[in-house]
């Protein structure tokens, strides 16, 4: 499963998520560097998932602040490495990000 993790210092990391839902908890916890963590809904098609307390953990992700004020997301600053997927399919599970997604990300920077 394709996700691109965003760092504060603008490294961009794909990241393969697992499958099962258990390890693939596991998996975002380590790769953003927290305990707890939640998700913003950018989209339908696109979920953006955020240290629970980033403000407190991380320095500001300039990248992903920028990103997330794009889709109207402009109350608040989103702090440390963040993971972006698709959106959720019917079950609630996570679906993976598209080539085109990540291209289409990767054209908004440009814009910045």
């Amino acid at each position: 499963m394709t996700a691109l993790l965003i760092t504060p210092e603008a490294d961009f990391v794909q990241i393969d998520l697992p499958a099962d839902s258990k390890i693939q908890q596991a998996v975002k916890r380590a790769v953003m560097r927290c305990d707890r963590y939640d998700v913003v809904a950018l989209t339908n098609t696109l979920d953006m998932w955020i240290d629970d307390e980033g403000l407190y953990n991380h320095p500001v992700n300039k990248v992903a602040t920028a990103f997330a004020a794009r889709f109207g997301f402009i109350w608040q600053d989103y702090h440390g490495p963040v993971l972006l997927t698709g959106g959720a399919d019917v079950d609630g599970e996570t679906i993976p990000l598209t080539k085109d997604q990540v291209l289409a990300f990767l054209a908004t920077l440009g814009e910045r």
